[in-house]
């Protein structure tokens, strides 16, 4: 049976849903899906774009599935740590060590996991990856309401790596490959080399040139976007007596020197070191900027070749070679994370949650947790069936036997034929419903047993948003410092609402649910029992408030319900509010 491979990959300017299957040693694109972002979006903002356009694709495409989520670099702490060649046990200690002084964030705001890259027996280099807790929680949580089961968040940079050597066979010893993926808002490098591989990030990409483009037309950033795309790819002609022509030849040529400036000085480094690349290969959607691939190739003075994966992998019947063709250039890291299909120890991270990914593997083996319940009710129950009849059968047998010729069985010496006597007989019988009750208070046993995991499995499956809201709730209480969940309660209340807007309209009743948690704050800097300005409270109870409005279940948080206590201990303040659920996130 051929293994499969979901991947969602959540790049800057797009988001894309591919499946891969492995037939063989080959590997087969069997479905893929893009949809396109809006250019120039902060982090918040381009992650509820980003959710938001994967919900779209997978409710239309009817997409489900344990799936792997690719994130940007722009989202990552990237750092390179040079560390002992010990023991591995002893090498992740001393990896741990390096992340908490290295990783500028408190461990517990983050994920990170690492990759050794490479090692001389001496020392190894390790790859240390970082994504804030509560942006990867909201990803997560966010993806899995889509019926895509996040079980794996991959760091896209190493996955340009995995991509070229996959793609490739593997790096000759006296080769040297510098793979650069030109994006919207970063240009990812790795220096990939049968030695090991070095990766860096520049924060230099198409969203750059398209700045400029907006910044010396004065149109805005998306109207700016689309003349630079359309003027690039020659959809749009304009006459070179145009004012505009000038402007998008002008920032062109700005961009392309800027960006090869940028990787000529760190190849300069990287040369320091030994490392000489022999050749290089581009990708990404700003790669194909006119002209930069010439005045890459001039200014390092090696040649440059396109990243072209469909040499290595086959299209199925229902994937169109055209569509693909158009997005030749965002597939590395998707055909990066493919290639773990055919090579499961390829180069790789996981920053997903421990408690959301604990949470999504149990959701989707609750359904065989009931089935072995219910066959474990089962089990006595067939038991006893097959002692009863058992006995039934052996009973008449014996019976039958007997008053056929009762003297010549009474003639038997003592030790020949004595268990077909009705006297003995009855006596195991007896033995036997002993053993028959105590296999049917078993069975009852088990009955009530399989009640209670029924009432379970009824909660689990009519509210199958409890667990990614309490994920959500406390990614979002952990962006607020020193704030934590003392108690949380639930309470349900009918409210009765108009089926529509117009006046006559009939009106149904309903059921609201309110969630009222309340929240303890550590005030560090206020020492116990003095008094204090409360501003600095104010700022961190208004950023959790409005965190919180930003929920995909919460529809409104009423202020007049807000309450905040200082009585008891002034330096660790109560905080009580109220999520009115929205009714088509009801838990």
């Amino acid at each position: 049976m051929s293994k499969k491979n979901l991947i969602v990959n959540l790049a800057a300017s797009h988001v894309s849903i591919s499946a891969f299957r492995a037939d063989g040693a080959k590997l087969v694109l069997e479905q893929f899906y893009t949809e396109d972002l809006t250019p120039a979006l902060g982090d918040e903002e381009w992650i509820n774009a980003a959710t938001s356009a994967v919900t779209r694709l997978a409710s239309s495409k009817n997409i489900k599935g344990t799936a792997t989520i690719i994130v940007p670099s722009f989202l990552l702490l990237q750092k390179s740590l040079k560390v002992a060649q010990v023991d591995s046990a002893r090498q992740a200690q001393v990896i741990a060590f390096e992340a908490q002084n290295n990783i500028p964030y408190p461990l517990n705001e983050v994920v990170w996991d690492s990759q050794i890259m490479s090692t001389d027996g001496v020392e190894a280099e390790v790859l240390l990856f970082a994504l804030r807790t509560d942006q990867a929680g909201r990803i997560a949580n966010a993806i899995a309401l889509t019926g895509i089961r996040p079980q794996v968040i991959q760091a896209a940079p190493i996955l340009d790596v995995q991509a070229q050597q996959f793609v490739s066979g593997g790096i000759a010893d006296d080769a040297e490959v510098l793979f650069i993926n030109v994006g919207a808002r970063t240009t990812g490098l790795s220096f990939i080399s049968s030695k090991g591989t070095s990766i860096q990030a520049a924060n230099l990409g198409g969203n750059l040139l398209t700045q400029g483009i907006s910044d010396n037309t004065g149109q805005p950033v998306i109207n700016a976007e689309s003349l630079k795309v359309g003027f690039f790819t020659h959809v749009i002609q304009l006459p070179e007596s145009d004012p505009q022509f000038a402007i998008l030849e002008a920032n062109k040529q700005s961009f392309n020197r800027r960006l090869s400036q940028d990787i000529n000085r760190r190849l300069i480094s990287i040369k320091r070191l030994g490392r000489r690349p022999t050749k290089i290969v581009i990708t990404g959607r700003s790669s194909q900027v006119p002209g930069l691939s010439q005045q890459l190739s001039e200014a390092l003075a090696l040649p440059v070749e396109e990243f072209n994966p469909l040499g290595v992998i086959s299209l199925s019947s229902d994937i169109s070679a055209e569509y693909v063709m158009q997005h030749l250039h965002q597939l590395s890291e998707v055909v990066g994370e493919a290639s773990r299909l055919l090579s499961p120890a390829a180069l790789g991270v996981n920053l997903i949650p421990r408690d959301i990914a604990g949470q999504i593997s149990f959701e989707s083996q609750k359904i065989k947790f009931a089935g072995a319940a219910l066959l474990l009710a089962l089990s006595p129950w067939l038991i006893y069936s097959a002692i009863s009849d058992a006995v039934t059968y052996n009973y008449a047998q014996s019976n039958s036997e007997y008053w056929k010729n009762p003297k010549k069985w009474d003639e038997k010496k003592p030790d020949q034929f004595v268990e077909f006597k009705p006297g003995n007989l009855d006596k195991k019988i007896l033995e036997i419903e002993a053993y028959q009750k105590s296999i049917k208070q078993s069975r009852e046993d088990s009955l009530v047993v399989l009640a209670v995991n029924q009432q379970l499995e009824f909660v689990a499956s009519n509210s199958p948003h409890w667990p990614i809201f309490l994920a959500d709730l406390q990614s979002r209480v952990l962006t607020a410092k020193n704030t934590w969940i003392e108690e949380l309660r639930v309470r349900r209340e009918s409210a009765v609402v108009a089926t529509g807007t117009e006046p006559d309209a009939s009106r149904v009743a309903t059921q609201v649910t309110r969630v009222t948690i309340t929240t303890r704050t550590l005030l560090e800097k206020v020492p116990p029992g003095k008094s204090f300005k409360a501003q600095e409270f104010k700022e961190r109870k208004a950023a959790l408030v409005e965190s919180l409005k930003k929920s995909p279940f919460v529809a409104e948080i009423p202020e007049d319900e807000i309450k905040v206590d200082f009585t008891k201990e002034a330096n660790v303040p109560r905080t009580t509010l109220t999520l009115v659920i929205k009714s088509d996130h009801a838990l």
